[in-house]
């Protein structure tokens, strides 16, 4: 695994076998296509880190900073450790706590990307969403983005949010959602 574009290009990422599913060279490769100059300057929460290869894409491509979670201590640990492999040692915070926990810890600091990935075993997407649809921290322009296994049914979308593209890359799927603007009446 790698990193694709970027500052960063090319530098190796350590993995473990089993416990973390990294999302893949390919599907990172087309989800950076589809955001393409967007990236630059943004801030991030990646709920789901794992390894750390998508948030570390995206700070190689030009993001301003990013929230890594995962509740895992053994992928915190192999996060640092691929922050630590791509020299990076600033515009990011890693935590380690349940992602329901974690969102309702979230302040109202602007968010331009939610990158959730949970494991394929994972049987919340409905709750998952309802919860990031609440939270105060999105703004018009926010993209949600959700990576499920392709065969995995797109869950009903709460009120708050919108799908706006679904991109299937290999075994996977991205699901690109929008925070739907209230109408005052």
């Amino acid at each position: 695994m790698r990193i694709i574009g970027g500052k960063h290009r090319s530098r190796r990422l350590a993995t473990v076998r089993g416990e973390i599913r990294p999302t893949t060279d390919r599907a990172r490769e087309c989800l950076f296509n589809v955001l393409g100059t967007t990236v630059v300057g943004s801030v991030w929460l990646d709920a789901f880190c794992g390894t750390g290869a998508v948030g570390i894409e995206a700070l190689s491509r030009g993001a301003e900073f990013i929230n890594f979670n995962d509740r895992g201590f053994a992928a915190v640990q192999l996060l640092k450790k691929n922050l630590k492999l791509c020299g990076i040692e600033e515009g990011w915070e890693a935590q380690q706590k349940d992602v329901f926990t974690l969102l309702r810890s979230l302040e109202s600091s602007p968010l331009d990307f939610v990158f959730l990935d949970p494991p394929y075993l994972f049987k919340r997407h409905q709750k998952l969403l309802d919860r990031v649809s609440r939270l105060t921290c999105l703004k018009g322009e926010t993209q949600v983005i959700l990576e499920t296994f392709k065969k995995t049914p797109i869950p009903s979308l709460p009120e708050g949010l919108t799908l706006s593209r679904v991109v299937k890359v290999g075994d996977n799927q991205l699901l690109f959602l929008e925070p739907r603007l209230k109408v005052d009446s």
